[in-house]
């Protein structure tokens, strides 16, 4: 019995060192793997992988990539596999946590990287609904404008505007027109302003005074 005993702590005594350097190799190999997704990548992503199953199958430890305290960090989430979930960093679990989490640190890497392609998929199609969105919308809006100038409202194309008509000429533009002080009939002044198909100049009649 004697004998038992001190093999049992002579055996912790040569495994403890040992145990506490993995832990601390584990320590170093997680934090290295949050800087490179949050600091180097910069990713935003959810995963997560199972660590252990209850007798029903159920996963009641997973090993997460996930936002805790306003960062993504590693984390632990504990549940009863039902509604209750308490979720921690890895580097805050005991380290019975970590040794049993840990080996499926490259999983979730494979996890984050398979959570960021489809990413990146969904991102991209959403993008192609868009342009199609805004392509329809300009295709739309084309015949509206080119409907209200086939009514023949008076606008005017291009800027909706009415059209105004033309400004009546001077004489000093219209050649053939009097010039003001010139010694004509009431005749000849009518005769010299151009007609137009809704306005028939008056003629001037019998008895009228000359302008002499």
């Amino acid at each position: 019995m004697m004998d038992d005993l001190q093999q049992a702590v002579a055996k912790l005594r040569s495994l403890s060192p040992r145990l506490n350097a993995s832990v601390d190799q584990a320590n170093r190999v997680v934090h290295q793997v949050e800087a490179f997704l949050g600091e180097e990548c910069q990713l935003g992503v959810q995963a997560e992988v199972p660590v252990t199953y209850n007798d029903k199958g159920v996963a009641v430890s997973l090993l997460r990539y996930t936002r805790v305290d306003g960062r993504y960090r590693i984390a632990v989430t504990n549940t009863d596999g039902d509604a209750r979930f308490i979720t921690r960093t890895w580097a805050e679990c005991d380290r019975s946590e970590k040794l049993a989490s840990f080996p499926a640190v490259p999983k979730l890497l494979m996890a984050v990287a398979k959570a960021l392609e489809a990413q990146i998929t969904g991102t991209t199609a959403t993008a192609t609904t868009v342009t199609q969105i805004v392509s329809a919308l300009q295709q739309q809006a084309t015949p509206i404008v080119s409907d209200a100038v086939a009514k023949g409202d008076g606008a005017a194309k291009g800027d909706g505007q009415p059209k105004l008509p033309a400004p009546a000429k001077t004489a000093a533009e219209a050649p053939g027109l009097p010039r003001p002080g010139s010694a004509l009939t009431i005749d000849e002044w009518l005769k010299a302003i151009p007609r137009s198909p809704d306005r028939r100049p008056r003629r001037a009649e019998a008895g009228e005074a000359k302008v002499g």
